[in-house]
């Protein structure tokens, strides 16, 4: 199982569509395979495809359902679930961020005293702010993970604010020396698929 939609365009062969009131679950044929990274990237390369052409809730690499007729029941009992996944992540996308401090920046935490320590993670936590903060407000919804990184987040945004959201984490980049921040995607919106 690919993914989720309530698009009813039919997708590309050897993908096929099992619909079920208004839901459409994107599936193939399972191939047992030695699981290795160029699998798995086959796997996103397929869900970002589709992610071009509808609105969709990606699922991860490996959830298998039995048969058509198992993908039509998880379409029943999940049905008002799943479409109220669709309507919060319809017409947006996934972008990730990560900021990392450079060593010897005030953000690395010392290990020299314990007040040095306690700074430096006071100035981890407000870094992390001032990125986070003009980010989520570009975003639909955003969501921060822990991490060793100053900031690891992810962050829904609607498809035609994806430009003005990467200008903004280069404007961001410009203005917080000793951080380095990375931004990837457009991603299928895997963090925000599940209410």
């Amino acid at each position: 199982l690919y993914a989720i939609t309530d698009d009813p365009a039919p997708p590309d062969p050897p993908l096929r569509a099992v619909r079920s009131d208004g839901l459409t679950a994107l599936c193939a044929p399972a191939e047992r395979r030695e699981m290795t990274a160029e699998v798995l990237w086959r796997h996103e390369e397929v869900v970002e495809a589709l992610m071009e052409e509808r609105d969709l809730l990606p699922m991860r690499f490996g959830t298998l359902v039995e048969d058509d007729e198992a993908a039509v029941r998880a379409l029943e009992e999940r049905r008002e679930e799943l479409k109220t996944s669709l309507d919060r992540v319809r017409g947006a996308v996934e972008l990730a961020v990560r900021a990392e401090a450079d060593p010897g920046s005030p953000a690395t935490p010392a290990a020299a005293s314990g007040t040095e320590y306690m700074r430096a993670k006071a100035h981890r936590t407000e870094a992390a702010r001032l990125l986070h903060e003009p980010l989520a407000f570009l975003a639909r919804e955003s969501i921060v993970r822990p991490g060793p990184e100053v900031l690891r987040a992810a962050y829904l945004v609607d498809r035609e604010a994806v430009d003005a959201f990467v200008g903004l984490v280069k404007r961001l980049q410009a203005t917080h020396d000793g951080l380095r921040v990375l931004c990837t995607g457009p991603w299928p919106p895997y963090s925000f698929a599940q209410p």
